[in-house]
């Protein structure tokens, strides 16, 4: 009887044991440190600006897309960054909404589902534009928060190319963070140039429709940054020249000329985008127009533009900056 009750306790003690799970010590990942920038908003209220804490853990959240979305039909010279903020709404979103592999390479007559309402809280979608193990040098600067009147919340910021080599597929993470420095709330979203020279810049914004209760703050981190070599056969050169900015009704117009500066190369379209900053260098607001072309712009030729956009932060623009991007005639078109 005793050597039953003996076998009997060790297979009890056998079963609790194996009932238990092990849990490792999560090993933490150190995110890219990036500098801290000042943070500011549109009402009188100012939050004050954080000492960030120098790395983050990642946050994993899920896209939520919205059952009642709106078309989008793709005109020239567009690309998804310039129409994710048009609409207020992440690249990522509108990636998943229509399957888009790749982010930079989008039809003119393109019918894109716009989903309304999603959070700018998600977490990049597995297998399209992974982070690059070694981003090409580049930095971020200019960031600060705005809210809007509706609650929502934009982090607007630039990206300068200070390498020796052209940038393609250019993002970067936005955490929103708490008075303590934790993490509250992330998402990627790309540069509006999806071509950048070296000694370049361009802009970005990611707005989160429902920023979360208490933040702060927000650190910018580094996540792709690929060489447009591959690319750069499809690009013409262009240069600005002879820009003006002067405030229209409660907003900023910007105008100038582009000039074709291949030495053999036509241009079939060109873009432009025109970033505000505000007394402190901090980016207030952006937007791309198309310059109208009768027909493709010959090596050495100049054409007008104009485009008026809307910024944040209350008092007119201080400075601001204009990028253009040309590319090759497409064949047949």
């Amino acid at each position: 009887m005793k050597i039953l009750r003996l076998a009997a306790l060790l297979s009890l003690l056998t079963l609790t044991a194996c009932g238990k799970v092990a849990t490792p010590t999560p090993t933490s990942v150190a995110s890219p440190t990036p500098t801290a920038v000042p943070v500011v908003v549109s009402t009188p209220t100012m939050r004050p600006t954080l000492t960030l804490p120098p790395t983050l853990p990642a946050a994993t959240a899920t896209p939520t897309l919205t059952p009642t979305p709106v078309i989008h039909i793709v005109q020239e010279g567009e690309v998804l960054g310039a129409i994710a903020y048009q609409y207020g709404v992440s690249v990522q979103a509108i990636q998943a909404a229509n399957g888009l592999e790749n982010p930079q390479y989008l039809r003119v007559g393109q019918e894109l589902i716009i989903p309304v309402g999603e959070e700018g809280e998600e977490a990049p979608l597995p297998g399209v534009l992974l982070p690059t193990p070694t981003p090409l040098p580049f930095v971020v600067q200019g960031v600060a928060l705005y809210e809007t009147p509706v609650g929502s919340l934009w982090c607007l910021g630039e990206v300068l190319n200070t390498g020796d080599t052209s940038l393609t597929n250019v993002e970067v993470r936005v955490t929103l963070l708490d008075g303590n420095g934790s993490p509250l709330a992330q998402g990627n979203t790309g540069a509006a140039a999806d071509y950048i020279p070296p000694g370049e810049r361009a802009p970005f914004g990611l707005l989160f429709t429902t920023p979360p209760e208490g933040w702060a703050g927000q650190q910018v981190a580094i996540v792709r940054g690929d060489a447009a070599d591959p690319v750069a056969a499809t690009y013409v050169p262009i240069a600005v020249h002879g820009t003006e900015g002067r405030p229209s009704d409660n907003r900023f117009t910007v105008s100038g000329t582009v000039q074709n500066v291949s030495e053999e190369q036509e241009a079939g379209k060109v873009r432009v985008i025109v970033t505000t900053y505000d007394a402190q260098g901090l980016v207030t607001g952006f937007r791309q127009g198309r310059v109208t072309l009768d027909s493709p712009l010959p090596p050495g030729a100049t054409a007008a533009f104009s485009v008026t956009l809307d910024f944040h932060g209350g008092g007119s623009p201080a400075d601001f900056h204009v990028i253009a991007v040309g590319r090759v005639p497409q064949q047949g078109g």
